[in-house]
């Protein structure tokens, strides 16, 4: 039966964007208050570059976002 290492999954954060970082898959950046995780090795494709990111969670204009009612 095959083995299954459960501590090589999962996401690697780097931090903001940098464009001479090199990349590879899983690991995950922020830019323009969204995160992206890496789906295809790469550097100095900045996100959201649909090749080689992939949206984690989207950001958005708290302003726009919440309301006050009541």
């Amino acid at each position: 039966m095959a083995e299954i290492n459960l501590g090589a999954i999962k996401f690697n954060w780097k931090g903001a964007y940098a464009g001479g970082t090199a990349y590879v898959v899983d690991d995950v950046v922020e830019s323009a208050g969204s995160s992206y995780v890496c789906i295809l090795a790469s550097t100095g494709n900045t996100p959201p570059n649909g090749t080689y990111w992939q949206v984690m969670a989207e950001g958005g204009d708290v302003a726009t976002t919440l309301t006050t009612q009541g």
